[in-house]
C-alpha cells in the first residue's frame, strides 16, 4: 500500500496484492489513518490480485467511515478481479465511479 498527500490533504492510496479475508485486519487500521485529516481519499484498487467478500465490506466499511467524517472517497483502477464481485454483489455504481474506471 503506497500513500501519498496533496497540499489541500487529498490523499491517494494504492492498495496491491490481495484485499482478502486474509489481509483485511491488516489494511482497515491503514484505511482509517489514510482518512484522518483528509478532505478527500483516492484509493487506486487496480493492483489488487485477490477480492473477496470480505475485502468488498472492509471498502464499504471505509465508505461508510468517510461518509461519517464528511471526506470524498473515490474508487479508481478496479480492475477485473474487482468488477467481477462488485457486479456480482450489485455494487458498482455505489462504490466506483463508472467514467473513470
Amino acid at each position: 500500500m503506497h500513500a501519498t498527500t496533496t497540499a489541500h490533504e487529498i490523499r491517494r492510496l494504492a492498495l496491491e496484492g490481495a484485499l482478502s479475508i486474509y489481509t483485511a485486519a491488516d489494511t482497515k487500521p491503514r484505511l482509517s489513518v489514510a482518512l484522518q485529516g483528509a478532505i478527500a481519499l483516492e484509493i487506486n484498487l487496480s493492483g489488487i490480485g485477490e477480492f473477496d467478500c470480505a475485502g468488498l465490506q472492509l471498502l464499504l466499511a471505509t465508505r461508510e467511515q468517510a461518509r461519517r467524517q464528511d471526506i470524498e472517497l473515490r474508487l479508481l483502477g478496479a480492475n477485473a478481479v474487482v468488477r467481477e464481485l462488485l457486479t456480482l454483489s450489485g455494487l458498482t455504481d455505489l462504490l466506483t465511479d463508472p467514467e473513470v474506471n
